[in-house]
């Protein structure tokens, strides 16, 4: 039987360290609209040209501040200045700063050097790293204008993205850094939203949930749907829909339950022997590869006795595409060196092809359709949508 995970009690027990979280979370996502991103860029840019070392974090701190921009990513472009950079970076501006005052370029011999003094030396670095510093920041500001540009979101999107990750601060910098970086890169949870194919009421079941993070996104979209900020063009989350995650990992599972309290359920069992509840919407995510074939088809046989045969019962997977060719072989070798990294060196795949998950979901009594779900990425993903047709629920199986 699986688990059933309590509420934590997070007044008690974050008391002291959810503030610095809070802090470090804003130090973190301060400043993101294009136009202060690339101003933090040019700024940190700037400072890191000039000769003040030892004060450039002074420096960048104070400036993003009265600026209002992020002063995390103002300190990390001042490292423009790295060791392995500064020599050439202060003898272009030296450089400049005599050809400013219309002396020659300095010539690079230790005669020539012994003759500037040190404060003819000093203003012309001086001078030269406002041009260089100014010239640079103007460059690396626009490049990073146009990278967040081509990046960047709908303001209403952005919201989501913030308002579902700072649910993890609780749960560990990880989390929400995991999380963020998941919502921003992996195209199937707006998409999912988007589709607008849940049903209006019942459960939404998510198999292998991990950190929830496609039910802290629809508990999140239905707060900003209720405050009006939400993507006009998307149909509005079901507000009486149930949320129901199962998850294999303790640890995993309380990441969730940090994140969505009381507005789901999160329990904590093996997908291959939790009994799963009624559900008018499964899904299941990046999971059945994981899972021995004959596994895996034991497990959609469970699925299909949870659902309503008919009534708009909804299957969704997220898989890859074994005939995917290259894309696929990226695919694999990506989970195998995430699996390493988790230290499950043992772990095993099996994957199938888009035709090969059809069939297993016709077979079921489904009606299939599927879509190529890894755009921006370099994967073979699908997204299968399968629908029960007529009759009633099954028994469980």
């Amino acid at each position: 039987m699986g688990k059933i995970l309590a509420a934590e009690p997070r007044a008690h027990r974050f008391r002291f360290t959810r503030p610095l979280l809070e802090l470090l979370y804003n130090l973190r996502t301060a400043g993101d609209s294009p136009g202060r991103q690339a101003a933090a860029v040019g700024v940190g840019v700037f400072i890191g040209c000039t000769p003040f070392f030892g004060f450039h974090l002074a420096l960048c701190v104070g400036l993003a501040r009265l600026f209002r921009l992020n002063q995390i990513k103002t300190y990390l472009a001042s490292h423009i200045s790295i060791p392995v950079i500064w020599p050439f970076l202060i003898l272009a501006e030296v450089q400049v700063g005599r050809r400013l005052r219309g002396a020659p370029f300095l010539a690079l011999h230790l005669a020539d050097l012994r003759r500037v003094g040190l404060r003819t030396f000093g203003l012309d670095l001086l001078a030269g790293s406002a041009v260089v510093g100014g010239v640079l920041s103007i460059c690396f500001a626009l490049l990073t204008y146009l990278l967040v540009c081509r990046r960047r979101r709908a303001s209403a999107v952005e919201s989501l993205i913030d308002e579902t990750s700072r649910r993890y601060i609780d749960a560990g910098v990880f989390s929400w850094e995991f999380v963020r970086g998941k919502l921003r890169h992996d195209p199937v949870y707006f998409a999912l939203l988007a589709r607008g194919d849940l049903p209006p009421t019942g459960r939404l079941l998510d198999l292998g949930c991990g950190r929830g993070i496609l039910l802290s996104l629809l508990a999140t979209a239905r707060a900003q749907a209720a405050r009006g900020v939400y993507p006009e063009s998307w149909p509005t989350p079901p507000p009486g829909l149930q949320l129901h995650g199962i998850e294999g990992s303790l640890k995993i599972a309380r990441a969730a339950r940090l994140a969505l309290g009381e507005e789901a359920t999160i329990e904590v069992g093996d997908l291959r022997e939790t009994p799963l509840p009624d559900a008018d919407a499964v899904y299941l995510l990046d999971v059945l590869h994981y899972l021995p074939a004959a596994e895996q088809e034991r497990l959609l046989d469970r699925v299909a006795a949870a659902m309503p045969k008919g009534g708009g019962g909804l299957l969704i997977l997220r898989e890859a595409d074994a005939a995917g060719g290259a894309a696929f072989v990226r695919t694999r070798l990506a989970e195998q060196f995430c699996a390493l990294a988790r230290g499950h060196f043992r772990q095993r795949f099996h994957f199938r092809s888009d035709a090969e998950w059809r069939r297993l979901l016709e077979e079921r009594g489904f009606v299939v359709g599927s879509l190529p779900m890894s755009a921006g990425t370099p994967y073979a993903n699908v997204l299968i949508e399968g629908r029960r047709a007529g009759g009633r629920r099954q028994s469980g199986r």
